[in-house]
């Protein structure tokens, strides 16, 4: 891609950005997975687990729109995970023709166990950086935050982003 109309070098940090994500929740997924002893869990499922967690009861439907999903796809994500013990049904205390999803003991348990060993093998990586890498990476993480919030509400155009250092 052409930079030459972009001055800021925004298109290149936006690249970058949009490059090195993925790769990196990947690889601390399998990582950690591997460093727990965990049961390889799809990433459709682990992203259901993180909406449930600790305690919400949402409709599959909600589930759907939060993880922009259809309605079949949620469904069979559903099933499954029911199946593996790792959520369960519960009839909605509002509308006995709904069902709210949540997670079970084990799921818990589960995120608990791979967030402890994402949680070690970060921190060993971490300890190799400078004391002002260590600081440059906790700055970005509201923007990180930020960014993330901006993408989930479908925002294209700038809101106002976290102040902090370098953001004056």
């Amino acid at each position: 891609m052409d930079d030459s109309g972009d001055p800021t070098g925004l298109s290149a940090i936006a690249r970058s950005l949009s490059d090195e994500i993925g790769p990196f929740r990947r690889t601390l997924l399998n990582s950690s997975r591997a460093r727990a002893g965990l049961p390889l869990i799809p990433d459709a499922q682990i992203e259901v687990l993180r909406r449930l967690f600790p305690d919400k009861w949402v409709s599959p439907t909600v589930l759907g729109r939060q993880l922009g999903l259809a309605r079949p796809t949620v469904s069979n994500l559903v099933v499954a995970m029911e199946r593996s013990g790792l959520v369960s049904r519960r009839t909605d205390e509002l509308d006995a023709r709904s069902t709210k999803v949540g997670l079970t003991d084990l799921a818990r348990e589960q995120l608990h166990v791979y967030d402890s060993a994402a949680e070690g093998l970060l921190t060993s990586i971490l300890r190799d950086l400078t004391a002002a890498q260590q600081g440059t990476l906790r700055d970005a993480l509201p923007l990180l935050g930020y960014i993330r919030t901006a993408l989930e509400q479908g925002k294209e155009a700038t809101v106002n982003a976290p102040s902090g250092p370098g953001n004056a």
